[in-house]
């Protein structure tokens, strides 16, 4: 018995001495036509992909021809053979798997895909569309469609924007659907929170919006000295996209609630540039106290008064004392000695000063923030704000999601939760009800109220 069931999951025999006895043909023909190593390289990696392809397409086949042994053969009766081309880390596949239907219902189903969990239109593999998502993080689809080309024929840019938008909508709908559901894992009792939002340039398609904001946030719970004498943030986790700001807020508290147990955080830090949406964080964070970013505060200070004058050192001085009529005082000193476009960036100034005043006076117990441009350059800008590139609303938020699920090092959504699997592989997990979930239902009912 044991010996049947090693030889029905094993190639047939004749199959792979076929494919193996072929490779050594083109192998001696590429030794005997090489003119140099890279032609002989060239040939002998065409040679294998010819021959990966084609146990690739028996191993299906082979695969197939169990399933219909084992299927049940009272509810379900073959109709006919159908092939089937899909794109592979080794080339194009085309392989035949048998078509049933259950008489009774009316129902129909190909075995092989459903075991393999091969979507119905999913023309790239399971491996080739995580490298096609993972160049498209890297360079334009365009870019990564031509690299991808090189080995695999057939690849388009728009193959690669398609396998992109529908990872990120996988990540989206996981967000989406856990909006509602917080988990308890880790204990902390002080939480370090920054948001940031940067412009990006949008498509022509967008309307009269020329540009549109992707924002990001990021927590972690401290810093810490690395070999190369920086500072490294203790369990980063970020969450991002182009949404408007209190879905973005309540995703985030659910996303965070998978690593801490927001019962225990007693003081969350939350660092902005004094953005209206940032600071909305304040409302669902537990414990939240909002500090204006040290960056955007020196940046609005030196766009105004500028770095050598007196001014700036007197408001400055002000800001120290974190008295708010010396600060009055100096900007009104600095507005009498300036021109018309310098009293205007000065009124701006005092504007930005006291609509983050409270963000300002005792900023020294979270004098640790300030981790979040770089955040926002590596995860968001280097790659989106490239010269020529431009987005939709859609294709953004996909992509940042995307980039993401990487920077935060989980396994993404899109890599295991294939479309038109089983039907136990497509039930939802049920997650049983938190003490963050009420916590977050009692702070959304308040707010109705």
């Amino acid at each position: 018995m044991a010996q049947k069931e090693c030889e029905d999951s094993m190639l047939p025999i004749r199959l792979t001495l076929d494919g193996f006895l072929r490779l050594l043909v083109e192998i001696d023909q590429a030794l005997s036509e090489a003119q140099d190593f890279a032609a002989l390289e060239k040939n002998i990696a065409a040679a294998v992909r010819t021959c990966a392809c084609g146990l690739l397409a028996g191993a299906l086949e082979s695969l197939d021809e169990q399933l219909a042994a084992n299927r049940d053969k009272t509810r379900w009766k073959p109709v006919n053979r159908k092939a089937r081309t899909v794109v592979t880390i080794v080339g194009e596949v085309t392989y035949w798997r048998r078509y049933d239907v259950d008489p009774q219902t009316g129902e129909r189903r190909f075995l092989l895909d459903e075991r393999l969990g091969i979507a119905e239109r999913q023309r790239m593999s399971p491996g080739l569309r995580e490298q096609a998502v993972t160049l498209a993080m890297e360079m334009s689809y365009r870019r990564a469609a031509k690299v991808l080309s090189q080995w695999v024929p057939a690849i388009t840019a728009m193959a690669v924007w398609q396998e992109l938008q529908r990872a990120g909508e996988a990540e989206r709908q996981q967000a989406a659907a856990s909006r509602e559901r917080v988990f308890e894992r880790g204990q902390v009792r002080e939480l370090c929170v920054e948001a940031d939002g940067v412009m990006i340039r949008a498509r022509e398609a967008e309307g009269e919006r020329k540009h549109m904001e992707v924002k990001l946030a990021v927590a972690y719970e401290g810093k810490r000295p690395t070999a190369q004498g920086r500072q490294a943030l203790v369990e980063r986790r970020l969450v991002g996209g182009v949404i408007e700001g209190p879905v973005f807020w309540e995703e985030a508290v659910v996303e965070w609630g998978r690593t801490w147990d927001w019962r225990s955080v007693e003081r969350c830090w939350l660092g902005t540039d004094g953005a209206a949406w940032a600071k909305k964080g304040v409302e669902l964070l537990p414990g939240a106290v909002h500090r204006l970013d040290g960056f955007h505060l020196r940046r609005a200070l030196l766009r105004a008064l500028g770095r050598e004058q007196e001014a700036y050192r007197a408001v400055c001085a002000a800001l120290e004392a974190q008295e708010w009529g010396q600060v009055e005082a100096a900007l009104k000193e600095a507005e009498r000695g300036s021109g018309a476009r310098g009293q205007e960036r000065i009124r701006e100034l005092r504007k930005y000063l006291r609509q983050n005043w409270g963000g300002i006076v005792g900023s020294g117990a979270a004098a640790g923030l300030g981790a979040i441009e770089g955040q926002v350059f590596h995860t968001v800008a280097r790659r989106m704000k490239r010269h020529g590139a431009r987005w939709s609303a859609k294709g953004a938020d996909h992509l940042v999601r995307v980039m993401v699920a990487r920077a935060n090092g989980k396994p993404p959504v899109w890599r295991s939760k294939q479309a038109g699997g089983s039907a136990e592989g497509r039930k939802e997990a049920r997650w049983c009800p938190s003490e963050g979930e009420r916590l977050m239902r009692k702070q959304r009912a308040a707010g109705e109220w």
